[in-house]
């Protein structure tokens, strides 16, 4: 069954939601071989649910049958926000008859609803004539299918709302209070006076060395004023119009293909509103319209665009919100194209370096996708979730360059550095050779690493440390299993939560999570329980985690509030591994309580599923608090990990997000050294492993710190390992082992940093000995 994508493409043809909606319950009806698919929807002014589509029941009932919230078995799926089975309808307490359907002709009975950011859309209803009950994966695969319809249905809603002028705006108040905040930034100059090579630095978020020109996003780096052409026939700007919505399609088209590849049909569905935008034939119509009057094309096609976004001003909701960046991204793509007429420029980032304000993770899956070089922002930390996404899938980036955009315009070339920090901006020719060479050079040092991916991490001294692998994303399983990582050390389980509309259901989990153990068998894979909060935010308000994270309501807090997204997500985990280890990772633990609490959860839930399998649980140390109890905490668990992010944001108060509040001296702070070495010293009393995950254990001085501090797996980036087995076999431990005590003494990150550089090696190995 491949649903998804034959959604896709009724996207991609479809001009109104009716024809989305008939042709979405033909392909449902036909896909899950059932007389009846009908869709829906509650109307925001009526607050009534009408039939919008349907397969199966009499052609005249769509559009005129209605009943209120909780009326019936499709009011009640709505009202109550969750699946109704039902093996013979007729029969049920709360059966409905509307003669104008002809449905009393079909027995069973499946409703779930379509919901977003927990507020009712409609319903998805299939209906048989004869009598059954559906089982559970049947449910759960329709409540996978709604919640992938109901994004598609809201954007297409949205956007006739739009369509509709100010008319429409009464639906956007019906719905919820939105806001848009206008970021649009003043046009960048850069100074006269400026040398031939502008260099600006700021925060290292993920390394590599790019070379290309500048493409703004998100920025609304183009501007009408600029663009001067003859203006021609009205037939002839309605051809470049068209030419340019078409050549935008392709475009969007082929992204979605690229991200499918690379990750899955769900995310590619992630550009699904784009290709709804450009369907919309009341934007056509405008557009057509002011090129009659004499407007000439990139302005009709701006000022009708940007009608949508007007309506959008003074709305707060954080999904509106991203309908506006959709709207802002696709009028820069159609504009882009219309100028590509004239002058030959493209805001394509296929080759080239994207400069934004910020990156979500959603946005990097499509700039990797695109084929981006590399990456810069105004905002971020590195070790923000949009940089570990980033460095997971190899795109150099550098974060926190404040003024980027002011000093940075579009068609630049740059030169980006991402383990320095660096971005260049006009480089000179000699500039451009060094860094060429510098490519080169990194080039043929990863070709050397690549040659310790099979070979075990072990000092030269002789010291095994085991060399584990960070997860965020389903590309990374595969390398971290070509770098030749000894397991996964901790799998980050949001992406899939961040950019969906709604929670996947454990089945759809289910599916994700089993994808590690075809790489790792045996193990271990870690799965770390949702983790929201602070920069890892969930869109909604569904759980709602507080954006600043020493408020405190965030990770393990929210999912004891949310225990059956809790046992949901075991439950997906236990059926994921079958038979195999299983391994969870409980985050943010800062009391026995809450630990016990979880503990008890856990185990009922891997109970009532009966895999065969084997369970251990760890504690992930991050919290001052943590640590302080460390030797009681191990004795709860089976194995300690120490988050290294999250344990330097809380000890040191700084926000991984800010630039302005971190620095790269921070991991070698001496509070957060001690910290760890008794963390360890804690588990090994208690006769569990300690292990750590996180950017320090990626930072080439604090992994022999950690290994003399004697820890016992370290979890880093997949693309990491090869390199990291590389220096570990051309390093001794020993030596550092015995000055120890002396430099945890040290009250300065930087003069600790200074001494452990003195134990790196002078040759690093070109080959394993």
């Amino acid at each position: 069954m491949n649903i998804p994508h034959r959604l896709s493409l009724v996207i991609q043809t479809s001009h109104t939601l009716a024809e989305i909606l008939d042709s979405a319950v033909d392909i449902l009806a036909e896909e899950l071989e059932v007389d009846v698919c009908s869709i829906y929807l509650v109307e925001p002014n009526t607050h009534r649910v009408r039939l919008m589509a349907s397969h199966g029941l009499a052609a005249g009932a769509k559009g005129k049958v209605t009943l209120a919230v909780g009326e019936g078995l499709t009011g009640t799926v709505v009202k109550e926000m969750r699946a109704l089975v039902v093996d013979d309808a007729s029969s049920h307490p709360g059966y409905r008859y509307f003669p104008e359907t002809k449905e009393e002709q079909f027995h069973s009975y499946l409703g779930v609803p379509m919901a977003l950011r927990n507020r009712p859309v409609g319903a998805l209803v299939i209906q048989s004539q004869e009598r059954r009950l559906h089982d559970k994966s049947q449910v759960q695969a329709l409540t996978a299918i709604a919640s992938q319809l109901v994004g598609v249905v809201e954007n297409a809603r949205l956007i006739e709302a739009l369509d509709r002028g100010y008319e429409g705006v009464d639906y956007l108040r019906e719905v919820r209070s939105w806001h848009v905040g206008n970021a649009r930034l003043a046009a960048r100059e850069r100074p006269e006076d400026a040398a031939e090579d502008l260099e600006l630095r700021a925060t290292a978020a993920s390394p590599g060395i790019a070379i290309g020109e500048a493409v703004l996003r998100g920025t609304d780096d183009i501007t009408l004023e600029s663009f001067d052409r003859p203006v021609l026939t009205h037939q002839e700007e309605k051809v470049l119009v068209a030419n340019a919505f078409e050549e935008t399609r392709q475009e969007i088209a082929r992204i979605q293909q690229e991200a499918r590849e690379q990750t899955d049909e769900e995310h590619a569905l992630i550009f699904s509103s784009h290709l709804l935008l450009l369907n919309d034939r009341t934007m056509h119509q405008r557009i057509d319209a002011a090129i009659d009057d004499g407007t000439p094309a990139q302005v009709a096609v701006f000022q009708s665009m940007e009608r949508f976004r007007d309506q959008l001003e003074n709305v707060s909701d954080p999904y509106l919100q991203e309908r506006a960046e959709d709207i802002a991204d696709v009028r820069s793509r159609l504009l882009s194209h219309l100028l590509e007429k004239s002058d030959g420029r493209t805001t394509t980032v296929s080759e080239k370096i994207v400069v934004a304000q910020s990156i979500r993770p959603s946005v990097v899956v499509e700039l990797k996708a695109e084929g981006a070089r590399a990456i810069v922002t105004t905002r971020g930390g590195p070790t923000s979730h949009g940089a570990l996404l980033a460095r997971s899938m190899g795109i150099p980036a550098v974060t926190g360059l404040r003024h980027a955009l002011a000093r940075i315009g579009s068609g630049e070339r740059l030169v980006v550095d991402g383990a320095a920090g660096v971005v260049i901006v006009a480089p000179s020719g000699k500039t451009l050779s060094e860094y060429e060479e510098r490519g080169r050079a990194l080039t043929a040092q990863n070709e050397a690493d690549l040659r310790f991916c099979h070979v075990p991490a072990r000092t030269r001294d002789g010291r095994r440390i085991q060399l584990q692998a960070n997860i965020s994303v389903a590309t990374d399983i595969a390398m971290a299993k070509e770098n030749g990582a000894e397991g996964i050390g901790l799998f980050r389980t949001e992406f899939p939560f961040l950019i969906r509309e709604e929670f996947p259901t454990p089945q759809e989990q289910a599916r994700n999570y089993r994808r590690p153990y075809e790489y790792f068998p045996e193990g271990p894979v870690r799965f770390r329980l949702l983790d929201v909060g602070g920069d890892k935010l969930l869109p909604g308000n569904t759980m709602r985690a507080d954006r600043n994270p020493f408020q405190g309501y965030r990770s393990l807090r929210l999912l004891l509030d949310h225990p059956n997204i809790l046992a949901d997500q075991v439950e997906a985990f236990a059926r994921a591994a079958g038979t195999r280890p299983l391994s969870i990772l409980i985050p943010m633990v800062s009391s026995l309580t809450e630990l016990r609490s979880t503990c008890a959860i856990i185990h009922e839930i891997f109970e009532s599923v009966q895999s065969g399998g084997s369970l251990e649980i760890g504690a992930m140390i991050e919290v001052p608090g943590a640590v302080e109890i460390a030797d009681t905490i191990a004795a709860e668990v089976d194995f300690l990990s120490i988050g290294s992010n999250d344990l330097i944001q809380y000890l040191l108060a700084v926000d991984r997000e800010n630039e302005n509040a971190a620095s790269v001296d921070d991991p070698y702070h001496p509070a957060v050294l001690r910290a760890i070495r008794r963390i360890i010293q804690a588990g090994h009393e208690a006769n569990v492993t300690v292990s750590l995950c996180g950017e320090m254990a990626g930072l080439r001085p604090l992994a022999l710190a950690l290994i003399a501090m004697g820890i016992d797996a370290l979890s880093v980036a997949p693309g990491t390992v090869p390199a990291m087995k590389r220096f570990l076999a051309s390093s001794r431990v020993e030596p550092l082992e015995t000055e120890l005590d002396a430099l945890l003494d040290l009250g300065e990150a930087h003069e600790i940093r200074a001494a452990l550089e003195h134990h790196l090696p002078e040759r690093i190995l070109s080959a394993p000995e």
